[in-house]
Order: structure tokens, then sequence, then C-alpha cells
């Protein structure tokens, strides 16, 4: 056989499992659309379902107020019957019942107060009092109304001491309305049926069909399981897919009968567009085999004839045929050079691709060497700063050993040992608070608060401990924000605490809190000693202190204007620095969104 025959039957091998897979494929895709289309009428179902429960609750807690109102309490049945009438005033299609523990009714807003009831008693009654939970009845035929209704029975609670049930009675069309929604289309048949599968409302012959049994064999789908799907006919002689979802709270079930039609048309459309294109794509994947087996043949033949020129001497024609192996036949010469030059270039690009990983080590190690410093910079800090307050402490305890020492000195020395103390607790707290914040372990607990005011209490603090080493100046009105109270006081007081530290005695600290626009900008300005420019760009890293010698009198170790920095970030705020150099002080700003209402 020639090629162009072991190409055809090679597509032929290929296209028959292909037919078969995408057969199957077909089913599956006609399910999965019917499937489809039905999960659609299901989330319409559900969510008609719980429009229906949410009229429910809103009934039931109507009724828990009255069942807890003081006139209920007083037995003023007049002044419950206005009450009542006040909350069911423009809903004609719902009215307020009540009944004492033997199912005599004692009020019924259907009629004005001091009418006569009808004489029957209810049996029901007790038992939804004995129970204390809310009942939601079933279809009946109202004695007073002379209409289909459904009820919600609540119990007034034994700890009041009065054995009443109050129930708010609806017009069993009020559930009709739940049939308006968009989502429902115009042909499909809705029921709402009860426990015992009376139907409450429907939208297709609801004068001859409510208040009567729905299909059994509906019914009895709905009691074995409360959600499903089932196939059959409707009274009105409709076939259909009924989907039924039982409403939780009323007990009522929903059945949403989607004609077959509708459910099977779209699924098989898709179905028959996906077979022709199924059809379309195997005809040209046949052609293509076709036209390429031919030209296989053509150039098999050229290969044939340029052999046979090459047995006689003559040198073989060099047009290219397209096909790889043909035209490798016909120019070895000139593939053996490329390969070459391709070798050449491989080599080249191994070449480069050594020096490129050269470099990358040499820039790893640098990096690494890097961070070895910052961490032995980081230890050599964290030593000196945790050396001084330990000396200090240490001292205060020899004094306080020495025996027969003054009650001043000994209160001198645990004055020293408190602060000390102190101080290493701020040490530990800020370490714990930015390893916190880099790992995302910090919460916070949101509240809306006058920043302003928690601003001036922060100043007012600090301004009393500095003992009038410096000039405040303080201008914060009212700026209400989202934040967590504790980290805002947190990073204000960081922010007044270096203002402090590196302002030296007798300059001034100004602080600002004003509303731009939708933020709250905070500035706090001091005269200290400044930001040199190439420390202000770092100035927020962790460890960051600015250059000072490694007995720094202003101690410290460099976390403070990091967790300012985190913990604005959090709150969805920013902070920036600004200083025209050593000597010439500096400004934070803070800028933090206003509340919404605030904005």
């Amino acid at each position: 056989m020639k090629a162009r025959t072991y190409l055809i039957l090679m597509a032929a091998a290929i296209l028959v499992p292909v037919v078969l897979i995408a057969s199957v494929g077909l089913s599956r895709l006609l399910d999965s659309e019917r499937a489809s289309r039905i999960r659609g009428v299901q989330e319409t179902g559900r969510a008609t379902a719980l429009v229906i429960d949410r009229e429910i609750a809103v009934a039931d807690a109507s009724l828990r107020g009255i069942v807890n109102s003081e006139a209920l309490r007083r037995a003023d049945f007049a002044q419950l019957h206005r009450e009542a009438s006040a909350m069911n005033r423009g809903t004609p299609w719902s009215w307020t019942l009540l009944m004492d523990y033997d199912g005599t009714p004692r009020l019924n807003t259907l009629v004005p107060w001091g009418s006569p009831l009808p004489d029957y008693k209810a049996k029901w009654v007790g038992d939804v009092y004995e129970a204390q939970k809310t009942r939601v009845s079933g279809y009946f035929l109202g004695i007073l109304a002379k209409r289909p209704t459904v009820s919600i029975d609540v119990p007034v609670p034994r700890v009041l001491g009065e054995r009443y049930v109050v129930s708010q009675i609806f017009d069993a069309a009020y559930f009709a309305r739940v049939f308006d929604d968009p989502a429902i289309g115009r042909d499909w048949v809705i029921t709402i049926f009860d426990a015992r599968g009376i139907s409450i409302a429907r939208n297709r012959n609801a004068e001859e069909l409510v208040g009567k049994p729905v299909r059994p064999e509906l019914y009895q789908a709905s009691r074995r399981q409360p959600n499903g799907i089932l196939r059959h006919t409707t009274h009105d002689g409709v076939d259909v897919y009924s989907v039924y979802t039982r409403a939780p709270l009323s007990g009522w079930t929903l059945a949403i009968g989607v004609p077959a039609p509708e459910i099977e048309g779209p699924a098989r459309t898709a179905t028959l567009y996906a077979a022709l294109a199924l059809l379309g794509v195997m005809g040209l994947a046949i052609g293509i085999a076709v036209f390429l087996a031919k030209r296989l043949s053509v150039s098999l033949d050229q290969a044939h004839a340029a052999a046979q020129a090459l047995a006689g001497g003559a040198e073989p024609a060099g047009a290219p045929t397209r096909v790889v192996e043909v035209d490798t036949l016909l120019d070895g010469l000139r593939r053996t050079s490329s390969d070459l030059a391709r070798e050449r270039g491989a080599r080249q690009q191994l070449q480069d691709e050594r020096e490129a990983l050269l470099r990358s080590e040499q820039e790893a190690r640098r990096e690494a060497e890097g961070q070895s410093h910052a961490k032995d910079a980081f230890l050599a800090m964290l030593s000196h700063e945790l050396r001084n307050p330990l000396a200090a402490i240490a001292g205060a305890l020899q004094v306080l050993d020495l025996p027969g020492v003054k009650p001043e000195l000994a209160a001198h020395a645990r004055e020293i040992g408190r602060r000390q103390v102190r101080h290493l607790t701020r040490i530990v707290d800020d370490l714990l608070d930015v390893r916190g914040i880099l790992s995302g372990k910090v919460t916070l607990k949101r509240s809306r608060i006058d920043a302003g005011a928690l601003l001036r209490q922060c100043c007012a603090t600090r301004e009393l401990a500095d003992a009038g080493a410096h000039v405040w100046k303080v201008e914060a009105g009212a700026l209400w924000i989202d934040a967590d109270p504790t980290r805002l006081e947190q990073i204000f007081a960081n922010l007044l605490h270096n203002a402090i530290k590196y302002t030296p005695a007798g300059g001034s600290i100004a602080v600002r809190a004003r509303a731009a626009g939708t933020q709250a900008v905070i500035e706090v300005a001091d005269t200290g000693v400044g930001i040199a420019a190439e420390v202000l760009p770092t100035i927020f890293d962790v460890l960051v202190q600015g250059p000072t010698a490694i007995d720094r009198s202003q101690g410290g170790l460099g976390l403070g204007l990091a967790l300012v920095k985190e913990l604005t970030a959090l709150h969805g705020g920013s902070v920036d620095a600004r200083s025209a150099g050593p000597g010439m002080g500096c400004t934070f700003t803070l800028r933090f969104p206003l509340a919404v209402a605030a904005a």
C-alpha cells in the first residue's frame, strides 16, 4: 500500500474512538444541560421558600410583641384589640385572634371590639399552650372570615401566668404574592401545600384546586424527603418536572412544576449544536488527512527521483518539498553546516549561563554577608540595651542589701529598679509587637473613636511626664475614625516619645490634628536633632535609628517608628517623615481614613 493509504487508515483509526467518545460526551451533555436547568429552578424554589418563611418570621415577631404587651397582662382586651388592629392596619388579608386555654375566642381584629364572636372551641389551643412553641397551621376555612386561611399561633409564656394563645390569621391568597417573582416562568405551575398535602396557594386554577389535595405522587415524594425532583402530570394535565422544597420554618412545601419541553428543549438544542459541530470538525479532519496524504505522496516521489539522479551521477534537485525527511535527504551538507552553527551557539549560551550563575552566587553571598552583619549589629545593640538597665537594677539591689541603708536611699534605689524594669518591659514589648505585626498575628479591635480626644489625652500625659523640659503646643479637634484605641494610642505614644527623646531641653513640640477631605491628618513636629537626608528613606525600617555611637545616650532598638508604620498600615493609613537636615527638627505626618459618617 502507498503512504497515502496508510495515512488515511491512520486518520480513520483515530477518528473511530473519537466518534465513540463524542457520543458518550453528547449524552452527558444532554444530561448536564437538563441538570443545569433544574438547578436554576431549585435555586428559585429555595429563594421562594425563604420568602415564605420570612413572612412567617415577621408575623411571629409581631405576635411576640403582643403576648408580652402590658394590655394582655392587665387583661385589657379592648386596649389589646386597639393595639392589634393598629398592627394590622393596611393589611386586609391578615388579622389577629386571641383565644383562651379551652379554645374560646376573646377578640378578633377582623370585627370591631364588642362584636359577637362565633361560639366554638378550638381543641388545639391547649396543645399549643402546653408545647410553648410557635405553630404554623395548615389550610383551613375561617369560621368568621368564610374563606381559605392559615394561622401562626404563639402561646403566652407560662411565666406571665395567663393561659392564652395569640394567632395571626392570613388569607391563603396572601402567599400567592411570591408567585410574582420575575424568575418564575410564565408557564410554570406553582403550588404551596401543607403537611397534609392540602393546597394553600396556587398560581393556576386556584379557585378550583386551593383547599384540595395535591397529586398523590407529589405528596408522597415530599414526605419521603424535604427536597427533590419528580416528573409527573399535574391536575391541569401538564407533564412537568416538579422541583419541591420544604420551608423549614412553616413546614409547608413549595412545588414548582416546569413543563418538560421547557427543560428538555434547550438541552436537546445544545446537544444538537454540539453534534453538528463535532460532525463538521470530523469532516474537516478527514479532508485535511486526504490533502496531507496527497502532499506526502508527491514529496516521496520527488525523493525517489532525486535518488535515481544521484545514482546516475547527476546533482539532486535542491527544491524544498516542505517534508522534513525528504528535505533532509536532499540537503545533508547544508544541514551539517546548520548543526555546527547551532553547536557553537549552544556553547556560547552555556558560557553565558555559567557567568550568570557566578554573578548570582556572588550577589547571594553579598546579601548573606549583609544579613549576617545586620544580625550582629542588632545583637550588639540588644546586648547594650539590656546591659544598662540590668546593671542599674543590680546596683540598686546591692544598695538595698547594705546594712543600715537610709530610707531615702533605699527608696531611690527602688525607684531606679522600677524605672529600669519599665525600660526592659518596653524593649520586650516592642520586640513582640514588631514580630507579631511582621508575621501577621496582630488583630485590630476596631471601634468608632475620637482620635483628636485620644491625641489630646496622650499629649497631656507626655507633657506631664516631660516636667516642663519642652514647650508644647497642641491643636486637636474632634476626628472620628474607625480604629483600635489601644494600637492608636501606641502609635501616638511612639511619635511623642520620639519627639521628646530627640529634642533637646528648651526645644518645642507642636502637635496638630485636622480633617482634610476624607482623611484625618495628624502632625507631630519638633525642633530637635533632625534627620539626615540619607536616613530618611529607611527611617521606618526595623532597627533604624540614624547614625549613633554604640553608647547611644538616647537608647532604644530602633523599633518605635517601624511599629508606627506597620500599625498605621493595618488601620488603612500612612505615615511619612520630613526634615530639612540635622539640627533642623523633623515632622511626622499620620493619615487615617475618616469614619463614613464623619467624612
